[in-house]
């Protein structure tokens, strides 16, 4: 089956078409994601455990994704810059820790091939880290988040910004789809991936109607992100200096592809139950088909 040109208008208002977000109800979203967030920055422990680093993470990528379809003028006020200076300085700052994490939580299932001291010195590191997260969440604890003023925002012009964010996301998980398909070497792509679908999952979130692509997008984020650990675990055991670690190596990779043959085989069989459509908007059944 032939798939309609990557990315024509006729696919693009198809896919796009059921995206709306109602000024009210983004006003309501706003409001509640960053009072949660102001909570979980002042109640941040001083060892915070993943689960309170993964939640602060979340919260504050989906302000961010909220307040990048507010009009420039109310995202250039100076309050509005100051809030997402403070954003990026919180997720900036917890990023370290998030990676040892995940780093942590891929090796610890591997343990038996490798030396104790490995994840000793692991969690050395994690200490210093999270001394260093829970000092930087003041900065979110401290900066009042502007408060948003539906009159400013035109439900028409909100619903456009976000079919057209949407659109450029799912253009770029589309490139990507096309040169991950066939190829498990590209780790850096695959990364990729992972950030688009988590973006427009962000992005689809917001929608009025919850759209059948929703729960897809979520799976991917997932899939790609654990392919994206074992990635970074063997990365980490090539560059680390301790004892033997090729056993726990080969056994990281031969999980790796299966992972990736298991996203693979998940792509396909999702484009065949919604044929024409594909997973994200512009896909075609073997990855994007470019036009010349």
């Amino acid at each position: 089956m032939k798939s309609e040109p990557f990315f024509s208008e006729r696919a693009a208002g198809n896919a796009m078409a059921p995206l709306r977000v109602r000024r009210r109800s983004l006003q309501r979203r706003y409001r509640d994601e960053t009072r949660a967030l102001k909570l979980l920055a002042e109640r941040l422990p001083g060892r915070p455990t993943p689960d309170d680093i993964h939640d602060l993470r979340v919260t504050a990528r989906r302000v961010q994704v909220m307040r990048r379809l507010l009009p420039k003028d109310v995202r250039r006020s100076q309050a509005s810059v100051g809030y997402d200076l403070a954003l990026k300085s919180a997720l900036k700052s917890t990023s370290q820790l998030r990676d040892i994490d995940t780093l942590m939580d891929t090796l610890k299932m591997h343990r038996a091939n490798l030396p104790p001291e490995l994840l000793v010195n692991l969690e050395n590191q994690r200490s210093d880290f999270a001394a260093r997260a829970k000092a930087a969440s003041s900065v979110i604890s401290d900066s009042p988040a502007p408060d948003l003023d539906p009159s400013t925002v035109k439900g028409k012009k909100l619903s456009r910004r976000l079919r057209k964010q949407a659109k450029r996301h799912g253009r770029e998980a589309s490139q990507l789809v096309g040169e991950v398909l066939s190829d498990e070497s590209k780790v850096e792509e695959l990364h990729a991936l992972r950030k688009e679908a988590k973006k427009l999952r962000y992005l689809h979130e917001l929608a009025e109607k919850s759209p059948n692509v929703l729960p897809t997008l979520t799976h991917w984020q997932d899939s790609l992100g654990a392919i994206h650990d074992l990635d970074v675990a063997m990365a980490y055991l090539e560059r680390s200096d301790f004892g033997p670690k090729q056993v726990a190596i080969r056994e990281l990779r031969k999980v790796r592809h299966q992972r990736y043959l298991e996203f693979v085989r998940d792509y396909r069989a999702n484009f065949k139950r919604a044929p024409g459509v594909g997973v994200l908007p512009f896909i075609g059944p073997s990855g994007p088909s470019v036009p010349v």
